[in-house]
């Protein structure tokens, strides 16, 4: 069968425009030295930002549903000084990635993920992923075993639980992306459903770009892992939910966690959000830094 061809990333040229001048303008506020890179894989050209020592251990940023590399501003700088940092557009959402077919299955973004690596000169990298990136460094992690050294994993979306009945009534009543995964416009936001404020410039102003100009997402839904899967990750995992989470019960969830990952430690974030890594950078920065530090401990105390 033949592939199908990439659904547009964005509603119109206009559009297009906008978010990029949006982008652009995050990363004239980029607050260490970088590189834009554009590398060929089997699902379209990946825009990747990578800063950092190049001799450093690399570590692949995975950003949530439709952020972009931009949303971890917060945490480049800490992060650059101890490892070669890529942070990857996701392919088939809003970014400056270019897909070039239709996304089948999870199968497909762990092959496009192998292809960045591969473009990128990485063997096996750690991988940091927050919500949608979470699953699929997990995705990763199960289908490539090989590739992946650690993970750190931000309120995946899914991978161990389904969301919560809050989570369902956010997106599903109130959200300002209920209109977005429908494939029609929506409006400019203040927050996200996650709970995140949108700042009226910066990573806020290019959000609230991105759910007015950008067309339905082309991605490999997120799924609950099975236990069997999980039981064979032999990455070190570490899993940080914020307190204030929405998708499912943060303690629930990294006890049930670690039940089923062997390989498993993490931590509630006080007062964070879905989006811990920016609503509480310096504690996500520090615990990710502790954990994928060559001489770091295997694992990190669960708390009590």
């Amino acid at each position: 069968m033949a592939d199908e061809a990439a659904p547009p990333v964005f509603r119109s040229e206009a559009g297009k425009s906008r978010y990029l001048e949006a982008y652009d303008a995050v990363l004239r506020d980029w607050p260490v030295p970088f590189e834009e890179l554009d590398v060929a894989t089997r699902l379209g050209s990946t825009h990747v930002i990578a800063s950092g020592p190049h001799a450093a251990p690399p570590v692949i940023l995975l950003h949530s549903l439709a952020a972009s590399a931009t949303l971890w501003r917060p945490n480049v700088a800490a992060l650059s000084e101890h490892f070669r940092i890529y942070a990857v557009d996701v392919i088939g959402q809003t970014g400056k990635s270019v897909p070039a077919r239709r996304i089948r299955d999870r199968h497909d973004m762990a092959d496009w993920l192998g292809d960045v690596l591969d473009a990128l000169g990485i063997r096996s990298a750690s991988i940091v992923g927050s919500s949608y990136g979470g699953f699929l460094a997990m995705n990763q992690a199960s289908l490539t075993p090989d590739r992946v050294e650690r993970i750190v994993l931000i309120s995946p979306a899914a991978t161990f639980v389904g969301f919560s009945w809050k989570f369902h009534y956010v997106m599903r009543i109130k959200g300002p992306l209920r209109r977005w995964f429908r494939g029609k416009r929506a409006p400019d936001s203040t927050v996200l459903p996650g709970g995140t404020p949108l700042a009226p410039s910066g990573w806020g102003k290019l959000m609230s770009v991105t759910m007015s100009v950008s067309a339905r997402p082309d991605l490999a839904p997120a799924i609950v892992f099975s236990k069997r899967e999980l039981s064979a990750i032999r990455a070190p995992t570490l899993l940080l939910i914020g307190e204030r989470e929405m998708l499912y019960e943060p303690r629930a969830t990294l006890e049930l966690a670690a039940k089923r990952m062997p390989g498993l430690t993490g931590a509630v974030i006080p007062k964070a959000d879905h989006l811990a890594s920016l609503s509480a950078p310096a504690e996500i920065n520090e615990r990710i830094i502790g954990f994928l530090k060559p001489d770091a401990p295997a694992s990190l105390r669960l708390p009590t």
